[in-house]
């Protein structure tokens, strides 16, 4: 288990090293995918690998030429990367460019600047009511396997994108039993090594990281811990498109909370929901894409309270409180975090928002937050 979780480390460490000796060793060339809803299996089932794009490793300077300050982290880590030529070995890019006003940025700065060989548009709508959304949707699917079809010189046939959600599906589940085994066992694992965990999906082949996974799950089914009954425990909520810093994760869990759970992008988001394979298997990624939750502020949902489903992923996991993290700058949740909190006072439900920013001096003020926190939680 410990070989496994350190090859997990290894690999989002440094994940440009990782994927460009990927790209080599496998002799397959790569398409970096916009968090958060491209359909990843279309461009596996076109014999490519797609990774999900990631929040830098360094502080934003060239990019700030191309982008303003006051966008997300992800947003100005990813162009400054781009126009510096951290992402030379993406051979192709894609980009929902509804989900989000900074998105939209972006095909015109990659146009001018560092235009990939491949590079695709999606309008991936919002789950409205109607036919025409549906209408819309699959012919923007339809586009986008076109688009790669093109680009390769092959046909992606029904039968290799059903393998493809095959795979994907098999990966979903996986990433379920860890996220079952640790409500089972909250302290088996570190809330790190499990965002690590789930960030390594978005980087790794599926393939190979369902192997990584599975001897994973042996190792965490065999293990034995000692619970710890006076730690609080905790929801994580939010985050949407990134990563949140480590050491964030670090300080919670220092302070005597222990995190059973979460609704995070690079968490329980990004596995939820299989592509039921009922028939046509574009019909498939749309009903996945379709489904209302979790909710994602991205996709226009103001049917689902959000505030209602965490709460009840709260009691499922005996939890005595929520930690929102809202990425400063990301329009989606703070247009949705006014309600939320409404209705978590109305519930009468501990919870606390701390803003995450790519660019942090310095910790000290989220720690007092989050200490004020786990003293309410404990009675202090």
């Amino acid at each position: 288990m410990e070989e496994v979780l350190r090859k997990i480390a290894e690999v989002t460490s440094d994940p440009y090293t990782y994927v460009a000796e990927l790209k080599a060793r496998k002799n397959k060339k790569i398409i970096g995918c916009f968090p958060m809803h491209i359909p990843e299996e279309i461009v596996h089932a076109a014999d490519l690998i797609p990774v999900v794009i990631w929040r830098g490793n360094e502080s934003v300077t060239w990019g700030h030429a191309h982008v303003p300050a006051y966008d997300c982290g992800i947003t100005r880590t990813f162009v400054d990367d781009a126009v510096k030529g951290k992402l030379s070995f993406m051979d192709g890019m894609v980009f929902n460019v509804r989900q989000c006003l900074q998105v939209g940025e972006f095909p015109l700065i990659m146009d001018r600047n560092v235009k990939p060989a491949y590079q695709k548009i999606l309008y991936l709508p919002p789950i409205y009511q109607g036919e025409a959304v549906r209408s819309f949707l699959l012919e923007d699917l339809e586009s986008f396997k076109t688009s790669l079809e093109d680009f390769t010189g092959k046909k992606i046939s029904d039968d290799s994108l059903k393998r493809s959600i095959e795979i994907y599906n098999e990966n979903r589940s996986l990433l379920e039993r860890v996220y079952e085994i640790r409500r089972e066992k909250p302290e088996i694992l570190k809330a790190r090594e499990v965002m690590q965990t789930v960030w390594s999906s978005m980087l790794m082949l599926k393939e190979d990281h369902n192997e990584l996974l599975k001897e994973l799950i042996k190792g965490m089914e065999k293990k034995t811990v000692e619970t710890k009954g006076d730690r609080s425990k905790v929801i994580l909520v939010g985050c949407l498109c990134q990563t949140l810093q480590f050491d964030i994760l670090d300080i919670i869990e220092d302070l005597g909370m222990i995190v059973p759970d979460d609704d995070l992008y690079v968490g329980s988001r990004y596995f939820a929901n299989k592509a039921q394979l009922n028939g046509n298997p574009m019909d498939a990624l749309a009903d996945r894409y379709q489904a209302k939750t979790p909710l994602c502020p991205a996709k226009g949902v103001w049917d689902v309270d959000w505030a209602e489903e965490v709460i009840k992923q709260m009691k499922d996991n005996d939890a005595k409180g929520v930690i929102s993290v809202r990425v400063k700058y990301c329009p989606p949740h703070t247009c949705y975090y006014p309600d939320f909190k409404s209705k978590m006072m109305a519930e009468d439900v501990p919870e606390v928002m701390i803003e995450m920013e790519h660019e942090i001096v310095s910790l000290e003020g989220t720690k007092t937050r989050l200490q004020s926190f786990a003293e309410t939680l404990s009675g202090v």
